[in-house]
Formats: structure tokens, sequence, C-alpha cells
């Protein structure tokens, strides 16, 4: 029981350092089209100002019924520029990181009327924005002990 106890202390803490890994890729920019994604590592991006990952799919429906889809991926906007605080009796520009998403998908809702539908989807964890579902951190950390628990 102690060499699981250790271990999933371990694990906790492991990837404190470093920061989160996000898909990036929007259908404006030719280099990294998101038509042209693969899921390789030539779409990945340090999110070093964000907790979070995005996803966003543009679905346009066509009166002839053609449908078309735009995805973007990137790094969670969790920063505001030209934010200031007093350090020391002085203003300086700040970089903090302010939680103003849920892990969750939501359709826009200013686009009721429109043939335009936008899903923005927010998710915490490295890569998380290149699959359909996200596995919980908790899920992996119960996973683990219970193959630990079986080897005890």
């Amino acid at each position: 029981m102690n060499i699981l106890t250790s271990v999933l202390t371990f694990t906790m803490y492991w990837k404190l350092s470093w920061s989160l890994q996000c898909y990036t890729c929007d259908p404006e920019h030719t280099s990294h089209a998101c038509g042209l994604f693969d899921y390789s590592n030539k779409y990945l991006t340090e999110c070093e100002h964000s907790t979070m990952c995005f996803k966003r799919v543009t679905t346009l429906e066509f009166n002839n019924g053609l449908v078309s889809h735009s995805v973007q991926r990137g790094c969670a906007q969790q920063t505001m520029n030209g934010e200031q605080k007093k350090i020391n009796g002085k203003w300086r520009a700040t970089q903090d990181i302010h939680e103003v998403y849920d892990e969750d998908c939501f359709e826009d809702p200013s686009n009721a009327e429109r043939s335009t539908k936008t899903l923005h989807c927010y998710c915490r964890g490295d890569r998380c924005n290149g699959v359909r579902r996200t596995t919980s951190i908790f899920e992996l950390y119960a996973l683990l002990a219970l193959v630990l628990w079986n080897f005890t």
C-alpha cells in the first residue's frame, strides 16, 4: 500500500512545471489549416497564459442542403490585454490567468436566427482539443490506483 501512495503522490506533481499543450489550427492560416489537421506535433502549441484549450466548430447550412464546417483550435483566451496591478508602489502590466470558462461545450446563443451555428468547447489537459471526449485526470488516477491495487 505504501508503494501505491508514493506512485499516486508522484504522478500528481509530475507535470506541474510544464505548460499546457493544445492543438492550434485556424481556417484562415494556410500553414496550420484545420482542414489538414492530423493530430501531429506540428499543430501543438505551449499555452503559457492559459489553463484550458478550445475547439470552435462553425457550421453553415446553405439553402440547397449543402453544409460547410469550419474548425478552429487553440489555447483558451484567459488573460486581458492592458491589465495592470500596483506592485511595490508602481503600476505594472500583468498577465493574470482568469478562470472564466466551464469545461463544456455550448452553442453560441447569438446565432439563433442565423444559418451559421457555432459550437464552442473548452477543456483541460494536454491535447484535449483534439478529441471528441476528454477523460478527466481523476478517471486516470482511479484507473492507475485500481491497477496498482491488484499488483500489491
